[in-house]
């Protein structure tokens, strides 16, 4: 899109982290600002295969920022060095430990989200959701707390990897809260909790899908054993989703997925197995089974501070600039006896 102002306005970019990589895969997939203020990053392995990086793999060496998920404090970095590290992270006293990291043993994290809460209760407010793509057999979604180990390489979803590694009693690992094999999908793509006003019957339950199949899933917590359900929403499988006539219709590769201000969620998805695809969708997930009364969702955006100019996007279409489309049709599909309807928001450049 057209910019309004000269690049020479901004602010030039600052390098916060640099971190080596040893090959050119397994780059991670996030970054965040948490409940807390402060800059979570995840960072993949090292890539290759099975972590074969050092005696132990990248992941489970503390030592090393590859394979982990960072925190750490940018605020106030203007004048001096471009991060501190909180005072409350886990490994801060671990002599030969790197100070930033938050939780380790994670393999390549694509895509995370942290949940805004029960927008009644607060319950579930802060929990930060990832993905984790694996390597031979499973995919998985973890929830991420302070400290923790989530297995790999000794362990691929909850199976042992590394079986030398895996029986090592001192690996105490914290196990996915789901994880599916290869013939479902290959990719995991992490999603969102549900927290939007728009569509109550959606309320907690997280939403993600797998890069590969194009599967959309979701997971339903049960506050009282803990457990999550999972449950296939009928799309990414080719199959008539129980309403005549009516067949899934989006694009396969789900790259990512978005959550607006208001708590509402969208997915991206390409035609082609690429994260450079020229061309794509985005899709927002909508109920027309249950909505909320009208009036009642109203919001108005907050300001949003930032270092540099803002520029406000305004969609143009034109030779050499982004243009949106917005489609005529909607594709509408089944879960457990609420219909989604998911609106396309095509993008080409």
């Amino acid at each position: 899109f057209p910019l309004s102002s000269p690049v020479s306005s901004f602010l030039p970019p600052e390098t916060i982290l640099e971190v080596v990589e040893p090959a050119s895969n397994h780059n991670g997939g996030q970054l965040l600002f948490g409940h807390d203020g402060y800059l979570y990053i995840f960072i993949g392995d090292g890539g290759r295969a099975g972590d074969p990086f050092g005696k132990f793999g990248n992941s489970q060496n503390k030592s090393a920022l590859l394979g982990k998920v960072l925190r750490v404090d940018v605020e106030d970095n203007d004048n001096g060095a471009p991060y501190s590290i909180p005072s409350d992270n886990p490994f801060l006293w671990e002599k030969e430990a790197r100070p930033e990291v938050y939780a380790y043993g994670v393999r390549n994290m694509w895509r995370c989200s942290i949940d805004r809460g029960d927008p009644a209760t607060g319950r579930g407010r802060g929990r930060m959701f990832c993905g984790d793509v694996g390597q031979n057999k499973y995919e998985e979604v973890d929830i991420i707390v302070k400290g923790g180990n989530y297995g790999w390489r000794a362990k691929e979803g909850f199976s042992c990897y590394d079986r030398k590694l895996c029986q090592n009693s001192s690996l105490d690992d914290i196990l996915p809260i789901f994880a599916y094999p290869h013939k479902l999908g290959k990719s995991v793509t992490g999603g969102y909790i549900y927290r939007g006003c728009q569509m109550p019957n959606l309320n907690g339950l997280y939403i993600f899908g797998d890069f590969m199949s194009g599967r959309l899933m979701s997971l339903k917590e049960n506050v009282t054993t803990g457990e999550w359900q999972y449950n296939e929403i009928c799309m990414g499988t080719d199959q008539t989703c129980r309403f005549p006539k009516l067949i899934n219709s989006y694009y396969k590769y789900i790259i990512s997925f978005a959550e607006d201000e208001a708590g509402e969620l969208y997915f991206l998805a390409t035609g082609v197995p690429s994260a450079t695809a020229r061309a794509g969708v985005i899709y927002k997930i909508v109920d027309p089974s249950r909505r909320a009364p009208p009036g009642k969702c109203n919001i108005k955006p907050s300001p949003v501070k930032i270092k540099g100019k803002l520029i406000h996007f305004h969609p143009k279409e034109g030779k050499g600039n982004l243009k949106i489309m917005f489609s005529d049709f909607s594709v509408v599909v089944l879960y457990r006896n609420v219909r989604l309807v998911i609106r396309a928001l095509s993008v080409e450049y």
